[in-house]
């Protein structure tokens, strides 16, 4: 029988499978705040009280008058003498043309200018007090405080969707190997040590 001299494998390919599921991943930043600060503050007014005297009537009671009284004053005077000087002057031709009168006049009327009556008026007390009026004041507080403004920067969070996969990872090709599993083949044949030389003459 003859023994097979070929040994023939056939290696198929081999390879991994690796499923890598799908899965997410959520990013998280913290919230952040600016504040602002608007400062505030006390402020107090205080008005005085205020005293008004005027004594413009009491000097002119006195006989102090401004410029301006005394010329009205003086105005009224002479509007006052004039106003005399006529009644007089009336009073005068009344006498002389008077023809129940026996007597001349004339001496009587001359005797009258001569004669004046004076008045002595001098004094420096005022008959008049002066105006007193006075505003009471007061005080005004305002106090403000503080404002404080928060602006807040949130933000949502970041989801990051990874997908699944399937990754195949060859680990061996396939292939086939033969070995020859006979005895050596010696060219020529007296070559090998085991050669024995057939008799042929038998």
């Amino acid at each position: 029988m003859i023994e097979p001299v070929l040994e023939i494998r056939t290696i198929p390919m081999s390879f991994e499978m690796k499923i890598n599921k799908a899965r997410y991943e959520i990013a998280t930043t913290n919230a952040t705040f600016e504040l602002q600060r608007t400062k505030g503050g006390f402020d107090m007014k205080m008005r005085p009280t205020k005293l008004n005297i005027d004594t413009v009537e009491a000097r002119y009671s006195a006989g102090i008058k401004s410029v301006m009284r005394s010329v009205q004053d003086y105005a009224k005077r002479g509007v006052q003498a004039g106003y005399e000087a006529v009644a007089a002057y009336a009073r005068e031709g009344s006498l002389m043309m008077d023809i129940s009168i026996v007597e001349n006049p004339i001496p009587a009327i001359a005797m009258k200018k001569f004669i004046s009556e004076v008045e002595f008026n001098v004094g420096f007390a005022p008959e008049v007090g002066p105006d007193i009026s006075w505003e009471i004041g007061g005080i005004s507080m305002n106090f403000k405080m503080d404002d404080l403004n928060f602006d807040w920067n949130t933000s949502g969070p970041e989801i990051n969707f990874i997908p699944g996969n399937i990754e195949f990872v060859v680990s061996e090709y396939p292939k086939v190997e033969i070995n020859y599993v006979g005895t050596p083949i010696f060219v020529p044949p007296s070559a090998n040590p085991n050669y024995k030389e057939l008799d042929t003459f038998v």
